[in-house]
C-alpha cells in the first residue's frame, strides 16, 4: 500500500507537466497565428478601424506568447520541485 500512493502520486506528476507543456505550445502557437494575422491586417489596412483591429490582434498575439512562456518556465520549475519529491521520496 505504501508503495502505491508513490506511484500514483508521480503518475498524476507527469500528467500535470505534459498538460502544462501542452498549454503552452499551443499558447505559443496562437501567439504566432496571431502575429501573422496582425502583420496581414497591417499592411492591407485601409480605414482607421481595421488598423484598430490589427493593432487589438498584435496585442493578442502578444499577451500569447508572454503566457507560453510563462507555462514553460513554470512548467520546469514544476520538474524541478517534482524531481525533489521524487528523490525525497526514494531517499
Amino acid at each position: 500500500m505504501s508503495d502505491y500512493i508513490p506511484k500514483l502520486f508521480f503518475l498524476q506528476a507527469e500528467i500535470l507537466v505534459k498538460a502544462q507543456q501542452e498549454v503552452g505550445e499551443t499558447m505559443g502557437e496562437l501567439g504566432l497565428a496571431f502575429i501573422k494575422l496582425a502583420k496581414f491586417e497591417s499592411e492591407n489596412a485601409v480605414f482607421n478601424t481595421q488598423r484598430t483591429h490589427a493593432t487589438d490582434a498584435k496585442r493578442l498575439a502578444t499577451a500569447a506568447v508572454k503566457a507560453s512562456r510563462f507555462y514553460r518556465e513554470s512548467n520546469a520549475q514544476s520538474v524541478r520541485h517534482l524531481v525533489c519529491c521524487h528523490n525525497y521520496c526514494f531517499i
